[in-house]
């Protein structure tokens, strides 16, 4: 007996709708998109420092000469000064010259001086770089976004020139003289050490600088005749 395989029209309309019911599961699949997205950041903050002046010098207890060039805040420091007469016919105690210095430091720096292109005469009784103290005062923050928490100056330049003690013949004692600092620039001798100094704001702001005084002095008395020059070269660097 042979069995018929051939199926009712209801049972073909079912397989069909089946089908296409799959097919239609099939097509809808692509329109599951994605709905999020990541982007990875990264980025470094490297050492920087900035050296300028800090405003106009200041020249006291001379005898002529003067400060005959200025260097405005924030301009790049290039001061030129005459102490005039140093000899005896001078009668101050001390000719004494301040510059305002800015520094500026996201990190840990130094400041460091040498000097160069110098002219002294070599006698006894010559005007020596010994002869002329050194000092670092009236460290400060700058403004608001300052900070001189981890900033120090070094023990021998943290004394003001222009008040140190003289011996019974007038010679002053000096903590610090250009005689301290190198011969090339930058020099060796650590003058200021800073951990950073300006906290926000770039290197344009006008409240996240330490402001410190450059102090220089030489007590007038019986040099030997003629003249001395020198230039005082000072670098701020980060390790």
């Amino acid at each position: 007996m042979i069995k018929s395989t051939c199926r009712s029209p209801r049972a073909r309309s079912v397989v069909l709708w089946t089908g296409m019911l799959a097919l239609a599961a099939l097509l809808a699949a692509p329109a599951l998109a994605q709905s999020n997205g990541t982007v990875q950041i990264g980025g470094s903050v490297s050492p920087a420092v900035k050296f300028t002046s800090g405003g106009a010098a200041m020249l006291t207890g001379n005898l002529g000469g003067a400060v005959t060039t200025q260097s405005a805040a924030d301009a790049a420091l290039a001061t030129v000064v005459n102490f005039g007469d140093v000899g005896p016919g001078n009668s101050n105690a001390y000719v004494c010259f301040n510059q305002p210095l800015y520094l500026r430091a996201n990190g840990a720096s130094t400041l460091s001086a040498a000097v160069t292109a110098e002219s002294f005469g070599a006698g006894v009784s010559d005007v020596h770089k010994s002869d002329i103290g050194f000092g670092f005062q009236n460290l400060a923050a700058g403004g608001p976004n300052a900070s001189i928490a981890t900033t120090t100056i070094t023990a021998a330049y943290n004394a003001d020139p222009c008040a140190a003690a003289k011996d019974p013949d007038g010679v002053p004692s000096y903590s610090a003289s250009l005689a301290s600092v190198g011969t090339a620039a930058p020099g060796t001798a650590v003058i200021v050490s800073t951990g950073p100094i300006s906290l926000r704001g770039n290197f344009n702001s006008q409240s996240n600088e330490a402001d410190v005084d450059l102090k220089l002095a030489i007590a007038p008395q019986n040099y030997t005749v003629g003249a001395f020059s020198a230039t005082l070269t000072m670098t701020l660097t980060s390790p």
